[in-house]
């Protein structure tokens, strides 16, 4: 099994490549898809090996170009059941904040996005936790991790690589993310996958991290290079 990572401004998308076949994981903004369709040509993909788009979450920086990723490779767009239907209320796009600047950041987002329409979450898979996707495949069982959004769902593969969308972010160190829809959602998350003794963490923005780190999660402040240093 082979992982690449594709950068789409601040957040990551992955290509999962398993004898031939491909999972797409968090296609990221709109206006992301030439950087993805470039990244996944660069590594050799045609739009015939990509068995699946992947939303960990519906909020725009993680499926705003599935439409036009879909419409290049054809693959269909899964995410957890609830996701499509959270994605259409604008004020879920940024949940509460952890940090003084992530609540300025919301304030101006809720001030001016009525402003701005957002397309809404399109899928054609609704999954569940515990689903199987060796079908797409890939060895690995979704598992859902609410907290950053209620419906947000990651998987871990047969060798223990999870991915696990913004339950954690790793700019500098790995943290908390700075937005939360539910707080003890995210800590019962957080236990659940720790107990899941993943080798790797792969996140939706920053560097993937041992497992072994999640030991320690860091306050949502510290993804700022700025407090830590």
């Amino acid at each position: 099994m082979r992982i690449q990572r594709i950068a789409v401004r601040q957040t990551n998308c992955y290509l999962l490549r398993t004898d031939g076949d491909v999972v797409l994981i968090d296609p990221g903004p709109p206006g992301g898809a030439p950087a993805v369709i470039a990244g996944a040509k660069a590594e050799g993909v045609r739009p015939s090996d990509i068995r699946l788009i992947f939303i960990t979450h519906g909020h725009l920086d993680h499926y705003g170009a599935a439409a036009e990723v879909k419409a290049w490779c054809g693959a269909p767009v899964a995410s957890y059941r609830d996701e499509p239907e959270f994605s259409r209320d604008r004020r879920n796009a940024l949940p509460p904040a952890q940090t003084l600047q992530g609540s300025l950041a919301r304030w101006f987002y809720l001030l001016l996005s009525p402003l701005v329409p957002v397309p809404p979450l399109e899928a054609d898979l609704l999954l569940d936790e515990g689903a199987d996707l060796s079908a797409y495949g890939v060895e690995a069982r979704t598992v859902l991790l609410p907290g950053h959004s209620p419906g947000s769902l990651g998987f871990v593969t047969a060798e223990g690589d999870a991915f696990v969308g913004d339950l954690f972010v790793n700019y500098v160190v790995p943290a908390r993310p700075i937005y939360l829809s539910d707080r003890k959602a995210w800590q019962r998350s957080y236990e659940h996958l720790r107990g899941l003794q993943p080798r790797q963490v792969y996140v939706g923005h920053g560097d993937p991290f041992p497992g072994q780190a999640l030991a320690h999660i860091y306050p949502a402040r510290y993804q700022f290079v700025w407090w830590v240093r």
